[in-house]
């Protein structure tokens, strides 16, 4: 069976129907093809010469076949001016230093430049522009002098080179400006007038340049926002600082006024009647001055007094006995006094009284008592009495032992008008009640004031007892006082108001 098998395998290849297919004989092609270009690449990569290309320091090895230098350069996308330097210093080495553009503006208009300057007076140097000692230069928006270092150009990318993988670069150009300085003549205040030089463009930043402050109140001829002009003289005509103190508050200003009175106006501050200006209206200003306003004023003010009335009693026959009655109410006199006050900034410094009198007299308060007596009649249970007077009076009783005196006394057991003390005898006070007058009282029954004692005064009276019949007092009573009266000129019309014991009853 194998005999068969490999009979008929070398039918078929010795048969006609054996021929190559269409995609074996494409990719054998294709085979044979890459095959020959990467030994040509070989071959041809093998040929190449290495070489160190260095542009503005930084270096980098490309392998090439091209033996001239610039042209190795351009292939590589540097474009090479005038003004860069190419080197060769070995074989195989190329250093390019590439200049870098500066536009340079001035007053005369812009220009631009490729350098390779390090520096930015060398730059100025090899352009043949002066740099005066008072001009300034700017790079960019900031301020350099001629040993400040010049900045690399920026290279920018522009495109990729296929061969090589190089940027071809193109540089922007650094901004140099050059700032002249201008001569002008400063008169500052009464200093000697001196000339200055600046860069500023108007008058303000010159003297700002110059550093001469201008003060609130000062004056500059041509004005700061002037443009400044070659040679121009500026004017500073100084005001003086001061502090003025008024109504409470301390301001600091500046003027140009000479004196104290006219900075006082050009203020608006003004100083009327009684006010005290320190120092005076006419004294010349001078630097830091303090001016004081002291605020004054007077005024006149009254103040009363009253004066008390004084209360009289007087007499009336028409009243009847301890009754009274308002005759007059009476009326506060007023004293009145005049007084002038001095004030400085509100506060109160002096008071004087200028005038005192008396603007009305008072009017006495009067009270009006009874002087009328009539008899008037009481039933008792001794019988009816007729009396003149009704007397509210403490009473108390007493008898010969209870008296305090010795009994070995010649007096002992006596009354004041010589009778011997019993029932129906009583102690009182003769200015209130006269002895021998006689008497009723509720309770005791009739007396007759026959004797005093020490304590005996006033709306009092002590009723008798001999010792065999003695009754105990401590009360308030009535007492009657029994007709007839005694004469006018003895009888005390207003009771006393003592004393003032409790009713013990």
């Amino acid at each position: 069976m194998a005999t068969a098998t490999s009979g008929t395998l070398r039918q078929r290849l010795s048969g006609k129907t054996l021929r190559p297919s269409p995609r074996v004989l494409v990719a054998v092609l294709a085979l044979l093809i890459v095959a020959g270009l990467a030994a040509g690449a070989r071959l041809y990569y093998a040929s190449l010469t290495p070489v160190t290309v260095v542009v503005d320091g930084v270096e980098r090895i490309v392998r090439t076949n091209e033996p001239d230098g610039l042209k190795l350069l351009a292939r590589l996308g540097y474009q090479v001016r005038a003004e860069d330097h190419v080197a060769f210093p070995q074989a195989g080495r190329i250093v390019l230093d590439r200049a870098r553009p500066v536009r340079l503006r001035g007053s005369d208009g812009s220009q631009l430049a490729w350098t390779r300057a390090q520096t930015v007076g060398a730059f100025l140097a090899e352009q043949g522009v002066r740099v005066q000692p008072y001009d300034q230069i700017l790079l960019g928006d900031a301020a350099v002098t001629v040993d400040s270092v010049l900045p690399a150009a920026p290279w920018v990318r522009r495109r990729t080179n296929l061969l090589v993988s190089e940027t071809e670069q193109a540089p922007a150009p650094v901004d140099l400006r050059i700032r002249r300085a201008l001569p002008f003549i400063l008169e500052d205040g009464g200093a000697v007038p001196a000339r200055q030089m600046t860069t500023a463009l108007t008058v303000g930043g010159a003297l700002a340049e110059a550093q001469a402050p201008v003060y609130q109140g000062d004056t500059v001829f041509p004005p700061l926002d002037a443009r400044l002009q070659p040679g121009q003289r500026i004017v500073i005509t100084r005001s003086t600082p001061i502090r003025v103190t008024a109504d409470g508050r301390t301001m600091g200003t500046r003027t140009q006024r000479s004196s104290v009175g006219d900075a006082l106006a050009e203020l608006g501050v003004m100083a009327t009647g009684l006010d005290i200006v320190f120092p005076s209206l006419e004294t010349a200003l001078r630097p830091e001055l303090e001016i004081k306003i002291t605020r004054v004023r007077e005024d006149v003010v009254y103040e009363e007094q009253r004066t008390p009335f004084q209360t009289v009693y007087s007499g009336d026959d028409s009243l009847p006995i301890d009754s009274q009655r308002v005759a007059n109410p009476g009326v506060e006199g007023v004293r009145r006094k005049r007084f002038r006050i001095r004030w400085e900034d509100g506060v109160e410094v002096a008071r004087e009284m200028e005038d005192d009198w008396l603007a009305s007299e008072p009017q006495n308060r009067v009270i009006a008592y009874g002087r009328q007596i009539e008899p008037k009649t009481l039933d008792t249970p001794e019988g009816p009495i007729t009396y003149w007077r009704k007397v509210r009076a403490y009473t108390t009783s007493y008898s010969p032992a209870r008296s305090g005196t010795p009994t070995s006394a010649p007096w002992y057991g006596r009354t004041r008008i010589g009778l011997t003390l019993a029932k129906g005898i009583a102690a009182v006070d003769p200015a209130l009640i006269p002895l021998r007058s006689r008497l009723y009282v509720p309770g005791y029954g009739l007396a007759l004031a026959g004797d005093t004692g020490g304590g005996v005064r006033g709306k009092f009276v002590d009723l008798g007892y001999d010792d065999a019949s003695y009754q105990s007092w401590h009360w308030w009573s009535d007492v009657y006082l029994l007709w007839p009266p005694p004469p006018a000129y003895a009888i005390q019309y207003m009771l006393p108001n003592y004393p003032r014991f409790p009713d013990r009853r």
